[in-house]
């Protein structure tokens, strides 16, 4: 049981990747964006204030506005595709469609009948004549907004999350389902949006009488982390990287980055939710200046930059420096850093050494959990992501609005600290990280072993990679579930038995392979694991 509920929340996880993606792209655009219209360069840099620079500081800007608008029904469709069985996930696209604006449309058509609909702010935006409608602080308050032009019950990014998580499932169980012969029509694959659309009705006539209580329940662990101070700061970058290696950390940062776990505040008039869309919408306001710590001090961007840009750097240069044969981890540690620091994934530095040593892992944990709390404790209100690049745009170009100095501070430190500890771990127990297993290889087997670590660079087609994994998997009667994450091919089989254990140690092209249960591979690729899965999906289809 609890080995299902796991697995339903790492795919519930993975789901939100690719809604992540897009937000991260179209905020690097804002944070461009914002930078062309921030009043400081504006005052000085005469060229920034022609129409033309104007219009595209505006155009960028508003990609990542509009990211926030229908981010519920961008999570919606993403989970229901990402959750969706393989050949459904079209179809679990349009159920959740469907589902999301039925239930928007039922729950505004319950609030008119019951009486509990709220009178807006109706008018005209003066410098474009657009009208606009906007929510009064008694509609904030009962949970009601304009979503999507309908005036209905707010459930955010959580009710595009249920919607897509039902369509998903409402997909997978009614594709195939046969209905008698005067029904056929509605059959197969056109059936899961009709019952999806009935399920979205249902909760949309249900949703404007328990919604209040559960937003009730989030404004409360709001308020409970608020609370907690900078313990609660420490405990949530602790448990965010301590979830890594099960794929879990995508569900909870985004119960603080997307719902008002992670707080509400208004920006110009209209109000965000969320740690995400209120960093967004700072940076998209010129003349926003506020220092918003008790928004940011959760808010991943801010809490694991230093570990990622500065940290995890300094750890695989502990990794080198403690390495017996130093040419084997080059190539890791250019790798890994490049995937932190320019991209802010960290499988492949993680597992480089989870299994090997559990106990660093926890210091690993420790050490982003204090990230979180000392930047707390400063009082640090940083609008960027996790990787350098933003440091730059979101940090150093915004100068008034987001403080960067306290981040590059503390990752210079974390990076001497992640060095000099996982140095000292490493050689202390003796632990067998890349570059000391032992000098009693071959030349021939070293140089394998330095090529077959590379993350950068293709040793083998990656056709033959995939024909590699799915024999020692035991064919295509073993396979039973193909997914990937950031940087991991995650395959499930039907009978462990018939693999190949002391094969699948030894995957070209693979950082490493972990086993997290006795049905679950996770081979890790790094940054191009999109091609492997492409390559690996197409194997399996080639097999009769």
């Amino acid at each position: 049981m609890r080995a299902k509920i796991q697995d339903y929340f790492s795919s519930l996880g993975r789901s939100f990747i690719p809604a992540v993606a897009v937000m991260s792209c179209f905020a690097l655009l804002l944070s461009i964006g914002a930078v062309l219209k921030n009043p400081h360069f504006i005052n000085d840099i005469p060229a920034l204030q022609s129409t033309p620079v104007a219009f595209l500081a505006n155009l960028l800007t508003q990609t990542g506005m509009v990211i926030i608008a229908y981010m519920p029904l961008i999570f919606c469709l993403a989970i229901a595709i990402g959750m969706a069985e393989k050949g459904k996930k079209e179809t679990a696209a349009l159920s959740a469609l469907i589902a999301y604006i039925f239930m928007l449309v039922f729950s505004g058509l319950m609030l008119s009948a019951s009486g509990m609909l709220l009178k807006p702010d109706v008018g005209i935006n003066a410098q474009s004549n657009v009208l606009a409608i906007s929510q009064t602080l008694a509609m904030r308050q009962a949970m009601q907004n304009v979503v999507l032009g309908i005036q209905t019950v707010d459930t955010g990014v959580l009710g595009g999350i249920i919607i897509g998580a039902l369509s998903a499932v409402i997909t997978n169980r009614n594709s195939a389902r046969k209905l008698p012969l005067i029904f056929g029509f509605y059959q197969g694959r056109h059936l899961p949006p009709i019952l999806s659309g009935l399920a979205g009705l249902t909760i949309g006539l249900i949703v404007p009488f328990i919604w209040p209580w559960i937003g009730g329940g989030l404004y409360y662990a709001a308020s409970a982390l608020a609370k907690a101070g900078i313990f609660g700061s420490f405990m949530f970058g602790f448990i965010e990287k301590l979830l890594l290696p099960t794929g879990l950390q995508h569900v909870w940062y985004s119960l603080v980055h997307y719902t008002q776990v992670g707080g509400t505040l208004e920006i110009s008039g209209q109000t965000y939710v969320g740690t995400k869309a209120i960093t967004m919408a700072a940076l998209a306001t010129p003349d926003f200046n506020d220092n918003i710590h008790q928004i940011t001090r959760l808010w991943l961007g801010q809490g694991d930059t230093p570990g990622k840009v500065f940290g995890i750097p300094g750890a695989l240069l502990g990794i080198y420096l403690a390495a017996k044969d130093r040419d084997r981890v080059k190539t890791v540690l250019i790798s890994a850093a490049v995937a932190a620091m320019f991209a802010g994934v960290v499988e492949p530095f993680t597992f480089m050494y989870l299994f090997l040593a559990p106990p660093l892992f926890l210091i690993d944990c420790t050490l982003q959990g204090l990230s979180f709390a000392i930047l707390d404790a400063t009082h640090a209100s940083y609008l960027g992501g996790s990787t350098l690049i933003e440091i730059l745009f979101n940090g150093i170009l915004q100068g008034h609005k987001s403080t960067w100095i306290p981040i590059v501070l503390l990752g210079i430190a974390l990076f001497f600290i992640y060095l000099i500890t996982f140095k000292w771990y490493i050689e202390k127990f003796n632990v067998l990280t890349p570059g000391r297993e032992g000098t009693a290889d071959n030349d021939e087997t070293k140089a394998a072993e330095i090529l077959s670590s590379r993350l950068l660079r293709q040793n083998k087609s990656t056709d033959d990679v995939a024909a590699e994994i799915l024999r020692k998997l035991g064919g295509k009667a073993n396979i039973k579930e193909i997914n990937n994450c950031i940087s991991r091919l995650r395959i499930k089989i039907n009978a462990p038995q018939h693999v190949d254990a002391a094969g699948m140690k030894t995957i070209s092209d693979a950082l490493g392979v972990t086993q997290p249960a006795p049905d679950e591979y996770h081979i890790i690729f790094g940054m191009r694991v999109g091609e492997y899965r492409d390559a690996f999906d197409r194997a399996v289809e080639s097999v009769e």
